[in-house]
Formats: structure tokens, C-alpha cells, sequence
């Protein structure tokens, strides 16, 4: 973890710096884009024009047959708790990694997953397709062993800066994905400001969800550590790191894809990204925090982390297609931070995610309506 609070140190200290870059386009006001207008505006133009290639295509994703992923809270609330249902479901599927005695389930694998593939899918070239590969298969395994039949979500962290707290993602109704932790005295970071939680779920979903294994700081981190789950939601974080009109500029500011990466990580090797701090990538992981959801290598055992990264993904798809003749690149090495030295990432390397899932070159992931294997686009 020493690695993580170095980066966190560079972060904070590039976020006292403003006005690092300009803004590449004049098209929005201020108000537009602090207003949320900007991003709907650019999501939406970015939808039309997948759906576009879509109708060009020869693929087998076809207007018909997409995906259209939405917002926690624009999915009904019945079908939010289906939701529910399938994620509590995968949590009852067995394990598939062999040779290991803490993680007990299909849920679990996922977590698995995300620790041995941590040091080379952050920071790195593979950061944004491995992300998209690595929760399009845990939308796969709800559908196909859990019968889900809805929307995936995503959860736009901005809408709730100004209260994480009464967010409908956790605010501890059925149609939830569970409330915040009790409130403890702060344990976290003393880099972060204090949430408000700390303590186990005390409401709704997955308030008698058991964390099998972890943390990361443990001796065998794939040893059985059974707990409960643990949040300390924190509105401080989401309204400086993941507020919309940081979501907006990330994408605005970004004209390729080495600096849109390192815009949505707050890479401190870029002095353009350092005025992102903490960034939209680690702002919506620490507005959740606790346990697991606060740990860099198991937080996928946090079941709101795949909403999270929806909107990570659900960024990265609409900068694709603002601009897809020009997007459709890698940049960077295979190594988070190139610690140690590594070559650069192609997009004809490889990624195996077996025995979780399936394997594909990373250039057949550019395309979410592409049909092979994606055909999803984001509301």
C-alpha cells in the first residue's frame, strides 16, 4: 500500500494548483457545465453517434439487440432490486479459483480477479479496457447464472455531491444498494476529510452481507477474514473529486487518450492531470471508503464498486464517441505507474481473465457496440 499513499500524496498536492490547462472548447458556458446541461448534452450527442455506427455496421449489435446501460436512479425501482436479487444470487454461486480458502463464491472470484491483475490494470495502458472487460463480465454472470433481465446501472457520482448520504444508491431503502456504515470515530486516512460512517451497513441490501477475505494488508490476503461490510460515505470527497463539472472537464479537456487516462486518475507523472487531485477515478471510490470499498486491491468486493466504474466506463465511452475516428488507441505502459520499467501496452497484447471470464485482445474491446463480444451503450 505504500505505493497507493504516494500516489495519493502527489495527487493531493497537484490539487492546490488551478488553471493548469484551458478549456479545449468554448461550447458551454460555466453554467452549463456546473449544471449538469454540458454533460447530458455530450453524452447524448456521444449515444447518437454510436448508435450510428450501429446502423453502419455489419456486427451482430444492432438497434434491436443493445444494451442501454442507465443511472441508479433512472431504473425502476422494481427493477433495482431484481438487481439486488442477481448481485445477492452471484454472492450464493461458487467460488472458481482454485486453491484458496478465503473467497467463497462467484461474487468473490471477481475479487480475486481484481487483486492478481491490480499492479498492471491502474496506471497503465490497460487501465480503461480492462475495466470495461472486467464489469461486462460481471454483468454477464448476473444475467447468465442469476437471471437478470434489466438494465446495468451506473452511478453518476456528481448527482449526489451535495449529500452522498441521502443518495437512492444509499440510502438504505429496499430499492438501494444498501445505507451507509455507523458512525465511528474516523478511521481513514488521515489525507482524507472524515466521512461519516466507518461502521458496519446498518440498513437495506447487503446490510448481512458477509466480506469473506481481505485486506490487502493481511498476511495472506486470500485467507478467510469473514466481517461485515463496511461503508464511511463521504460528500466532502465527491463534491471536490467527482463533482459533474469535474466529470464534464475530464472529458472536455482530454484531446487523446494518454491524458484522458491520467485526467480520470489524476496521474501525478502529468502536470495536466495534477489539477484533478484525487481525480473522478479515486474521488468516487473514496465517497464509498470502509471496508472493502476504501482497499486498492479488493474493493470489487464492495458491491457498489461495479456502479463506479460504470461511470468510469460510461466517461470513456462518451469521450470515444465525441471523437471515434481518433479514439480508438492505447497509450501507455503494462506496469501502474511503470514501477517496474515495462514495455508499452498494444492493442494487440492479450487479456485472459480466466477462470472469471473469457479471453480477448484488448483491441477487440474498443468498440462497446461493436458486437464481438460488446453491444451496450450508455443513456
Amino acid at each position: 500500500m505504500g505505493l497507493l499513499k504516494q500516489l495519493v500524496s502527489f495527487a493531493l498536492v497537484g490539487a492546490s494548483f488551478q488553471g493548469l490547462i484551458p478549456r479545449q472548447t468554448q461550447e458551454f458556458t460555466d453554467e452549463d457545465i456546473q449544471s449538469g446541461k454540458a454533460l447530458q448534452q455530450i453524452g447524448k450527442t456521444a449515444y447518437d453517434n454510436a448508435l450510428s455506427r450501429v446502423e453502419a455496421s455489419q456486427s451482430t449489435c444492432t438497434k434491436e439487440n443493445i444494451r442501454v446501460r442507465k443511472e441508479w436512479r433512472n431504473i425502476p425501482g422494481p427493477e433495482r432490486i431484481e438487481f439486488v436479487k442477481a448481485v445477492e444470487c452471484l454472492m450464493e454461486k461458487p467460488n472458481v479459483y482454485p486453491n484458496v480458502t478465503g473467497p467463497k463464491s462467484m461474487f468473490d472470484s471477481f475479487g480475486v480477479l481484481h487483486y492478481h491483475l491490480t499492479p498492471y490494470v491502474h496506471n497503465s495502458a490497460y487501465f480503461l479496457l480492462f475495466h470495461r472487460l472486467y464489469i461486462w463480465t460481471y454483468e454477464e454472470k448476473l444475467r447468465s447464472l442469476c437471471g437478470y433481465t434489466g438494465a446495468f446501472p451506473y452511478w453518476e457520482w456528481g448527482l449526489d455531491a451535495g449529500s452522498v448520504e441521502n443518495s437512492p444508491l444509499f440510502d438504505g431503502s429496499e430499492t438501494s444498494l444498501g445505507s451507509n456504515g455507523a458512525a465511528v470515530n474516523s478511521t481513514g486516512p488521515s489525507f482524507f476529510p472524515t466521512g461519516s460512517g466507518g461502521g458496519c451497513v446498518t440498513a437495506g441490501p447487503f446490510k448481512n452481507y458477509t466480506v469473506n477475505f481481505g485486506p490487502n494488508t493481511a498476511r495472506d490476503p486470500l485467507a478467510p477474514n469473514p466481517r461485515c461490510l463496511k461503508r464511511d460515505l463521504n460528500t466532502q470527497i465527491c463534491a471536490r473529486w467527482a463533482s459533474i463539472q469535474n466529470t464534464t472537464e475530464t472529458i472536455l479537456e482530454s484531446p487523446d487518450i494518454e491524458l484522458f487516462q491520467a485526467n480520470v486518475q489524476g496521474d501525478p507523472r502529468y502536470p495536466a492531470a495534477m489539477k484533478w487531485g484525487f481525480a473522478v477515478h479515486g474521488g468516487g471510490h473514496f465517497s464509498i471508503a470502509g471496508d472493502p470499498g476504501g482497499d486498492f486491491y479488493f474493493s470489487p468486493l464492495e458491491p457498489a464498486f461495479y456502479l463506479h466504474h460504470g461511470q468510469i466506463d460510461r466517461m470513456y465511452f462518451i469521450w470515444q464517441n465525441l471523437d471515434w475516428e481518433n479514439r480508438q488507441n492505447m497509450a501507455g505502459t503494462i506496469t501502474m505507474m511503470n514501477r517496474p520499467a515495462s514495455r508499452n501496452g498494444t492493442l494487440d497484447d492479450v487479456l485472459d481473465i480466466s477462470p472469471v471470464g473469457d479471453s480477448f485482445t484488448y483491441r477487440e474491446l474498443l468498440d462497446t457496440v461493436g458486437g464481438s463480444p460488446f453491444c451496450f451503450a450508455y443513456e
